[in-house]
Order: C-alpha cells, then sequence, then structure tokens
C-alpha cells in the first residue's frame, strides 16, 4: 500500500467520522449525530430561491457540525445553482445534484454571482454536471480531474473566476470565492 493510499484512507475516514457530528458548546460540551433545527427558515428559503440565477455560486455554514472546525474560514461548503430549483456539488458521497430546498437547510449561506456573460455561466454548469458521479478528493490535490472537493469543482467550473494567486493554492476553501473580484455578493445570511 502506497503512503498516498494510506493518507487517502485516513483522510476519508475523518472526514466520514467528523461528517455529521454536531458540537454544542453550551449548557454542557454536547457532540450529536445528525440534523437539529436550523437557522435559515422557510421565509428566508423563499427570498433565496427568488434571487437565485442559474450559474450562482451558493457558500453555506453550519453552526454545530464538527467538521466545521477542520475547515479554514466561516463558510465550508460551496455549490452551483444550475436552475430548475437544482444545485451541483461534490460531497462525501460523490459529485452530484440536490434540490434547492435541502441544500437551503443550513444555518448561514452567502450567494455570489459570477460576472459574466450567460455563455459563460451555462458553460460552467455544463462543465460541472459532467462530473457526476466524480469521486470525492479526500486529498484535496487540485491536479486530480476525476475526483472532486466542493470548492474544487467549483473552481474547476468556472475556472475563469480565481485569480492567479489563488490558482497556486494546495486547497481552495470556500471563503476564498469571497475575495475574487469576478463575483458579486448578492446575498448573505
Amino acid at each position: 500500500m502506497s503512503i498516498r493510499s494510506i493518507k487517502n484512507s485516513i483522510s476519508k475516514l475523518l472526514i466520514k467520522a467528523t461528517g455529521d457530528m454536531q458540537v454544542f458548546k453550551h449548557p454542557l460540551f454536547l457532540i450529536l449525530c445528525g440534523s437539529v433545527a436550523y437557522q435559515i427558515k422557510g421565509e428566508q428559503q423563499r427570498d433565496i430561491i427568488d434571487l437565485l440565477k442559474p450559474g450562482d455560486i451558493l457558500l453555506r455554514r453550519y453552526d454545530h457540525y464538527l467538521a466545521a472546525f477542520f475547515i479554514p474560514g466561516y463558510y465550508t461548503h460551496v455549490a452551483l445553482y444550475c436552475g430548475d430549483n437544482q444545485i451541483v456539488h461534490a460531497t462525501t458521497h460523490k459529485v452530484g445534484t440536490e434540490d434547492i430546498l435541502t441544500f437551503l437547510r443550513t444555518d448561514h449561506i452567502a450567494i455570489l454571482r459570477p460576472i459574466c456573460g450567460e455563455d459563460v455561466k451555462l458553460n460552467a454548469i455544463d462543465t460541472a454536471l459532467k462530473k457526476i458521479g466524480c469521486d470525492y478528493d479526500y486529498l484535496f490535490d487540485n491536479d486530480v480531474d476525476e475526483k472532486f472537493y466542493c470548492s474544487e469543482l467549483i473552481s474547476y467550473a468556472y475556472d475563469y473566476v480565481y485569480p492567479s494567486n489563488f490558482s497556486k493554492l494546495k486547497a481552495i476553501y470556500p471563503d476564498h470565492f469571497l475575495k475574487c473580484d469576478k463575483l458579486e455578493s448578492i446575498y448573505k445570511v
């Protein structure tokens, strides 16, 4: 077994083990598995859905999931809105689509709109959708085009978005999208 294979196995185990755990520091220190009530409620979900346009990038954060402690920055996940109430994103299950209402069951959302033509947005959506079924990239290796973590997939789909200094990063985190001058912030909660 190679060192890379061992690293991949360990990373996979850690990410899967902590992905559904939530940490509550008060009133007692608790670790729970599964979901609880989220901060984004129905009225906000309807507002978000009304704002969304195909090609928009969504950043998401849960307040209490243990995995959030291991991802630098505020937001911990990113997805691409495809239209027809569907998003595409990379999860530990694989690259796939999900209903926007399921994706919006969270505590915090930001919507970023690329400043570009519709053809670029449609190309990004098409590029991301062509990666459906690809495995999750547990090593966060930006050089492998058949495995993706969430930020890598969206960066890959919108390859024009990242300034050259981001392309040199070992890993791309959701908050890096906030620093991109080719994206306009249109919603945060």
